[in-house]
């Protein structure tokens, strides 16, 4: 057993004892400094580091698309498109882009409250338009989940029917029948042609309507010439307008001879 003496002089024994004094100074140090609280934010309410989202507002609409069904072609066509502010804060609509001039969409500019209801109105129209047709409205809004929403509307388009021709009507003068008869047709040919031009009197597929069917064997068997000629010049005892000699546009040759062609197309099987 070592006496007083020799542990004062003992080295080893002095090391060991300055590392274990040491590190507990150091261990306790470190857990005090942990446990010390900046004085100034005493008493003062904490902040979370957390990201918060803005609340926005959420405009619903009943139905983004609506389908007019079968629409005469010239018509004006309106729907109503109805939301709703589901948010929890104002929604300002600030603009509406229709896809084209034919498009109109009259909503109320304004801002719209948590649960307050809205109608838009769009109007399309049909005037110089063919076949099936797609518009759109892209509503543009502030403060609300999503930037822009977009309504689309559809429709078939069809031509109403000829009215009964009493006399020979000259489809250059009168403003209604240039605009079915001349005006559509500009930049067309073939089928696409006669369906814009002939179609109204010599129904669809050349079947007959006012006009005489083109697709009967009698006819079919009519040389091209012939064909060509009446086109151009008409038949005025028959109520047959001229589609080149004195009317504007005029059918070009190529548009003529596309119609020739596509008249010889419908023979019936």
């Amino acid at each position: 057993m070592r006496n007083r003496s020799q542990l004062r002089t003992d080295p080893v024994l002095i090391i060991v004892l300055l590392i274990l004094f040491g590190g507990g100074a150091f261990f306790h140090f470190k857990d005090d400094k942990s446990k010390t609280t900046n004085p100034i934010s005493v008493g003062l309410p904490q902040i979370s580091t957390l990201s918060v989202t803005a609340a926005r507002g959420h405009i619903v609409f009943e139905q983004a698309f609506f389908d007019f069904g079968t629409v005469t072609e010239g018509d004006i066509v309106r729907h109503t498109f109805k939301f709703k502010n589901q948010g929890m804060e104002i929604v300002k609509i600030v603009n509406t882009e229709t896809s084209c001039g034919c498009t109109s969409a009259s909503a109320a500019l304004k801002e719209y409250a948590p649960q307050e209801s809205g109608e838009m109105e769009v109007v399309v129209d049909t005037k110089g338009k063919k076949g099936i047709v797609v518009k759109t409205v892209t509503v543009t809004l502030e403060n609300n989940e999503v930037e822009k929403i977009e309504l689309s509307l559809a429709m078939k388009l069809e031509a109403p029917p000829h009215p009964k021709i009493e006399n020979l009507r000259n489809i250059n003068a009168e403003a209604s029948c240039k605009s079915c008869h001349l005006e559509t047709g500009e930049g067309q040919s073939g089928i696409f042609l006669f369906h814009r031009v002939c179609s109204q009197c010599h129904g669809k597929k050349g079947v007959g309507g006012i006009g005489r069917a083109l697709n009967d064997s009698k006819w079919q068997k009519v040389d091209d010439v012939r064909i060509k000629k009446t086109i151009q010049g008409g038949l005025p005892d028959k109520g047959m307008p001229s589609f080149v000699d004195g009317v504007t546009p005029p059918l070009t040759e190529d548009q003529v001879d596309s119609l020739v062609q596509y008249i010889r197309s419908l023979v019936q099987h």
